[in-house]
């Protein structure tokens, strides 16, 4: 342990203890549950910071669109509002947040988004029958409600069994925490993954009570904002306020040569920004040359006082997937659970 969490060990030790007595309270009923009734799914993870919740969330929308009334409930991080709102067309990301706004542009024609820092009361909102399938997004540590089942996701580069407490680590509460879920997705894996390190893995979950899933991020064709086809571009000037952008840079260098804007995850640009991005794109050969942003960046950079400035620029998406390297057997878990209720 280095000499600076040794320093930090009695604020960590507090913190711990305040979260522990938190949870056991809950645990044993001194503080009240809201049990949801009919199929519902909390995804979640221990620690701050981006984990890889909302691919599992979308992932989860498409995998059940077909069968389901697919209902997704989140604080909302970063909007300007408070209360509960339903997602309509008209709503911006400072509304609603990057996050919910991206769900709703995935959902499909009787699915519904909403937001609101009480999961209870958006959800005691909810029309629901059997055919809806309710998704809680970041939502493990919300124990005031009750989900049918938990699924705990962790950076496979920063797994949570490895990880210590704030403010010693990153983790919003104790490893034993992980024993409320009921299976752990390892995020953000690379492409191969030797058997030393998945049995390793694999162990270390069990250890928890938790099955474990691995999953990595394929990357799609990149994506035009504005619907022209793509250049042959060569220069790439990469914008990001995302919590970890360096993956997706590493991707973009085996075709392009990236120069690259990091900003804080969840960023609020303003249009003062955009114009310094378009600065510096203006140094770069135009005919050469794109900038690219990711999906949820692009919810906040789509608001009516930026989109007109991003017009006369070539900005592209990249979007991503989520693939789960043992999927059917992820499927079989969740479709048992989710038709059992």
């Amino acid at each position: 342990m280095s000499i600076l969490r040794w320093f930090l060990l009695p604020f960590g030790l507090l913190y711990g203890f305040i979260v522990s007595t938190r949870n056991l309270f809950f645990k044993i009923g001194i503080f009240p549950r809201y049990m949801i009734e009919g199929p519902s799914i909390c995804v979640g993870n221990l620690n701050v910071g981006g984990s890889g919740k909302s691919p599992i969330t979308l992932y989860l929308m498409k995998a059940f669109q077909s069968t389901h009334h697919i209902q997704v409930v989140s604080r909302g991080y970063g909007r300007k509002t408070r209360g509960h709102i339903h997602l309509t067309a008209e709503h911006e990301a400072r509304d609603v947040g990057d996050e919910p706004l991206m769900y709703f542009n995935n959902k499909g024609t009787s699915d519904e988004i909403h937001v609101s820092e009480s999961r209870k009361i958006a959800i005691q909102k909810l029309k629901r029958d059997s055919q809806h399938l309710l998704l809680l997004d970041d939502a493990f540590q919300h124990q005031s409600v009750q989900a049918g089942l938990n699924i705990l996701v962790s950076d496979f580069n920063a797994p949570f069994f490895n990880d210590f407490i704030l403010p010693i680590g990153s983790l919003r509460e104790p490893r034993i925490g992980a024993k409320r879920a009921n299976c752990v997705v390892f995020t953000k894996c690379p492409e191969e993954i030797s058997l030393n390190d998945k049995e390793h893995y694999e162990s270390k979950a069990l250890t928890y009570g938790l099955q474990a899933f691995f999953s990595s991020i394929k990357y799609a064709p990149l994506r035009s904002i504005h619907g022209e086809s793509m250049s042959k571009a060569s220069h790439a000037l990469l914008v990001t306020g995302i919590a970890n952008p360096f993956p997706l840079k590493a991707h973009l260098e085996k075709t392009y040569n990236v120069h690259s804007i990091k900003f804080s995850d969840h960023h609020e640009f303003t249009l003062e920004e955009i114009k310094k991005i378009h600065k510096k794109f203006d140094t770069f050969d135009a005919s050469k040359s794109i900038i690219i942003t990711t999906d949820k960046d692009f919810m906040r950079l789509k608001s009516r006082d930026l989109f007109s400035e991003l017009s006369h620029y070539p900005w592209f998406i990249q979007p991503i997937e989520m693939t789960i390297e043992n999927e059917p057997e992820f499927l079989t878990l969740i479709k048992s659970y989710v038709s059992k209720n």
